[in-house]
């Protein structure tokens, strides 16, 4: 093994470090990070901003409850995102599948809670997007980049801002 002078060591271990402090230190793009992470029945899916972006997008109008204006919204229908974790729907969904619920979690800590039928045609004529444009443009940094959507809610209580998951969680209890 060649020997290496002390001097020279030093100096490589430095150049490593500095190297490997700015690695660490560097963000990722935006595209790059963990966007959206969908949950349940024992799998779990992460999107990205761009991954999202490029799943079937459908467009609402709503009238924002916070603002009282009108917007169109442009993001994918949360049952396609639940359908992906193999979420039950249709004639499947009764029993004690009916005991399943989906928790939208933002990264500010907030979440609301949706019963897993309110996703479903079967039960509701609904239209709940998870959107990632308002009037074509992206989210405005204190909404986005994703925001849930319940048009017909009379409260925007669960109009959650800044999505960062949603987990499909099951309620204990038996069926009398």
């Amino acid at each position: 093994m060649p020997r290496v002078a002390p001097r020279r060591l030093l100096r490589l271990l430095s150049v490593a470090c500095a190297a490997a402090l700015l690695l660490a230190c560097a963000p990722l793009r935006a595209t790059d990070e963990a966007a959206l992470t969908v949950s349940g029945g024992g799998q779990m899916l992460t999107y990205s901003l761009a991954d999202f972006a490029a799943l079937p997008h459908l467009e609402v109008t709503a009238l924002d409850p916070h603002a009282k204006e009108q917007h169109k919204y442009s993001g994918v229908l949360v049952h396609d995102l639940l359908a992906k974790v193999g979420m039950p729907g249709g004639d499947a969904l009764r029993g004690a599948l009916l005991r399943q619920a989906v928790i939208v979690h933002a990264s500010d800590g907030y979440a609301t809670l949706f019963a897993l039928a309110e996703f479903d045609e079967n039960f509701s004529d609904r239209t709940i997007i998870l959107a990632d444009r308002q009037d074509g443009q992206p989210l405005p940094p204190n909404a986005g980049p994703l925001r849930l959507i319940v048009p017909h809610d009379k409260r925007a209580a669960r109009w959650a801002r800044m999505v960062k998951a949603l987990e499909i969680v099951s309620i204990p209890g038996k069926t009398p």
